[in-house]
C-alpha cells in the first residue's frame, strides 16, 4: 500500500470552524461590547434599564460561549490535521478557510438574528437595513475570497 493522497479537507475544516468562532468574537467584542451598537436581544428588549441590559449581557455572554466552544473544536481539529501525513500544510488554504468560517458566521448570524428574527440589527436606526445589507456583503465577500484562496493552483515551484 503507497502513501495516502493528500488532502485539504482536514485542514479546511478546521480553518472554517476557526474563521465562525473568530468571526463571532470579533462581531462581539467590537460590535457589543467596544462600539456598544448592539446586544444579541436588543431589537426585542432594548437596554433602557438595568434589568434589560442585564438580560441582554446574559445573551451576549451565551453568544460568546458558543463562539469559544467553536473556537476551541476547531483548535481541536487543527491539532488533529497537522498531526495527519496525508494533510497538507497549506498557508493559502487554512488563511482562505479561515475567511470562508467568518463569512459564513456573518451571512448565518446576519440572516437567522438580523433579518429573520429581528433580535439585533449591525447599527440600529435610521440606516439599519444597509448596515446588515452590508454586513451580509462583506460576509459573501469573505466567503469568495476564502473559496478563491482555497480552490487557486499553487504556484509553480521556482525553476532551478
Amino acid at each position: 500500500m503507497g502513501p495516502a493522497e493528500p488532502r485539504l479537507g482536514p485542514l479546511i475544516a478546521a480553518g472554517a470552524l476557526l474563521g465562525i468562532g473568530l468571526g463571532g468574537f470579533v462581531d462581539g467584542i467590537v460590535l457589543h461590547q467596544i462600539l456598544q451598537w448592539h446586544h444579541m436581544l436588543s431589537a426585542r428588549l432594548p437596554p433602557t434599564d438595568l434589568v434589560a441590559l442585564k438580560v441582554n449581557m446574559v445573551w451576549d455572554g451565551l453568544f460568546h460561549a458558543f463562539t469559544w466552544i467553536t473556537t476551541a473544536v476547531g483548535l481541536a481539529l487543527l491539532w488533529r490535521a497537522t498531526g495527519r501525513a496525508d494533510v497538507v500544510r497549506s498557508t493559502r488554504a487554512f488563511a482562505g478557510s479561515l475567511a470562508m468560517g467568518w463569512g459564513i458566521f456573518n451571512v448565518v448570524e446576519g440572516l437567522i438574528d438580523h433579518e429573520l428574527l429581528q433580535l439585533h440589527h449591525v447599527h440600529p436606526g435610521d440606516d439599519e437595513l444597509s448596515w446588515d445589507v452590508a454586513f451580509l456583503i462583506l460576509g459573501a465577500a469573505l466567503i469568495a475570497g476564502g473559496w478563491t484562496a482555497i480552490t487557486a493552483r499553487p504556484p509553480a515551484p521556482p525553476a532551478p
